[in-house]
C-alpha cells in the first residue's frame, strides 16, 4: 500500500479485511453505509490530506440530512476503523483527527395509541389465522420483527411455557453480486439477485434469550402446532421476511381502521405497558434482549400524559 492513497482505496482494503469477521447481514450494512454516506463525500480525497476541518464540514453536512442518531454513530465508527487500518499500514492523515460523535437523539417512531392497541389485541385473540397468531406473539413479547420471522415451532418449550429466540431473518446484499465484476455479462435469468433473505443469529449475544409466554397464548398456539422445523408465521419450512410482515400488518391495520404504524411500534408499546404496570425494568430488559436496563429505558419506554398525571396525583 503506497502512502498516496485515496480514501476509497482504504475503504476497499477495510471492507475486505472484515468480510469474514462479521455476520453477512452486518457486512452488508457496512458496505451500504460506506457506498451511500462515505465514498460520495470523502472517496476521492487523499488520506494524507484529510484534516479536522474537512471532517467537521463532512459531519455538518451529514447532520443537515436529518439522519438518525444510529446512522451518524455508525458513520463515525466506520471512519475510525477505516482510518485506523491506514495508520497501521503507515498511512497518516494530515493531522491527528477528532471525531465528533453526535449526541443521542430519541427515535421519532410513531407510537400506537392505547385504545388502538386494545382493539388490535381483541382482533388477534379472536382471529383463527396463523399469521395473526404470530402478530399476537409479537405484541405480547416485544420481540423484533426479524426474530418473529425466525421463530420455529421447535423454539417453543411447551412444558415450561416459554419461547426461545435463536435466529433472526433479514434481507441483505447478496455477497455473490459483490464478488461479480461489473464488466461480466450474464443472461438476465442467470444473473444472481442483488439481495437475498438471510437467516442468522440474533442481533447480539443478549438477544439470544428465553421469553415466558402468557398462559392464554400458549393455549392458542397449541391449535396451530406444526413440525419443529416449520416457521411459526407461515406454518411451513419457508420463512417470511420482515418487509412481507410489515406489508401484511399495514393491510391489517387498514382493514381494522387503525392508523398506520411500523410494526416495530408494537415493541415500544409492549415495553411501555410493562413499565406502566409497575413491573421490574431489569426483567423487561432481559425479555427485550438488551445489554443494559439503560438502553431499555432510554429508547423504548415512553410514559403517556395519563400516566404522568396519575404519578402527579400520587405525589400529593
Amino acid at each position: 500500500m503506497t502512502k498516496e492513497n485515496k480514501f476509497s482505496q482504504l475503504c476497499n482494503q477495510w471492507t475486505e479485511s472484515v468480510r469474514y469477521q462479521v455476520k453477512p447481514s452486518t457486512y452488508g450494512v457496512y458496505l451500504t453505509m460506506i457506498e451511500k454516506h462515505i465514498l460520495p463525500d470523502l472517496g476521492k480525497i487523499q488520506v494524507s490530506e484529510l484534516t479536522n476541518r474537512m471532517l467537521e464540514q463532512y459531519f455538518k453536512d451529514k447532520q443537515s440530512q436529518d439522519l438518525s442518531w444510529n446512522t451518524l454513530r455508525l458513520i463515525v465508527f466506520l471512519l475510525k476503523a477505516i482510518l485506523q487500518l491506514g495508520e497501521d499500514a503507515g498511512i497518516q492523515p494530515a493531522e491527528r483527527l477528532h471525531y465528533h460523535i453526535p449526541k443521542y437523539k430519541k427515535s421519532s417512531t410513531r407510537m400506537i395509541e392505547h385504545d388502538h392497541t386494545e382493539r388490535l389485541l381483541h382482533y388477534l385473540e379472536d382471529s383463527d389465522k396463523i399469521f395473526d397468531m404470530g402478530l399476537l406473539i409479537s405484541i405480547c413479547t416485544g420481540i423484533r420483527v426479524g426474530e418473529l420471522c425466525g421463530l420455529q415451532w421447535g423454539d417453543v418449550n411447551w412444558g415450561g411455557g416459554t419461547i426461545r429466540i435463536n435466529r433472526t431473518v433479514s434481507r441483505i446484499r447478496n455477497p455473490e453480486t459483490d464478488n461479480r465484476s461489473k464488466n461480466e455479462h450474464y443472461p438476465k435469468k442467470e444473473y444472481p439477485s442483488r439481495t437475498i433473505v438471510y437467516v442468522g443469529t440474533p442481533k447480539t449475544g443478549t438477544s439470544i434469550r428465553e421469553i415466558p409466554l402468557p398462559d392464554f397464548l400458549i393455549l392458542k398456539m397449541l391449535r396451530y402446532r406444526r413440525d419443529e422445523t416449520c416457521f411459526i408465521l407461515t406454518g411451513t419450512v419457508k420463512c417470511m421476511e420482515p418487509r412481507g410482515v410489515q406489508r401484511r400488518f399495514k393491510n391489517l391495520l387498514r382493514r381494522r381502521s387503525i392508523p398506520e404504524i411500523n410494526i416495530h411500534a408494537l415493541r415500544h408499546a409492549f415495553a411501555s405497558r410493562w413499565i406502566e404496570n409497575g413491573f421490574d425494568s431489569k426483567a423487561l430488559s432481559e425479555i427485550l434482549g438488551h445489554s443494559s436496563v439503560k438502553i431499555t429505558m432510554d429508547i423504548y419506554v415512553h410514559s403517556n400524559m395519563e400516566q404522568k398525571k396519575l404519578y402527579m396525583n400520587r405525589m400529593v
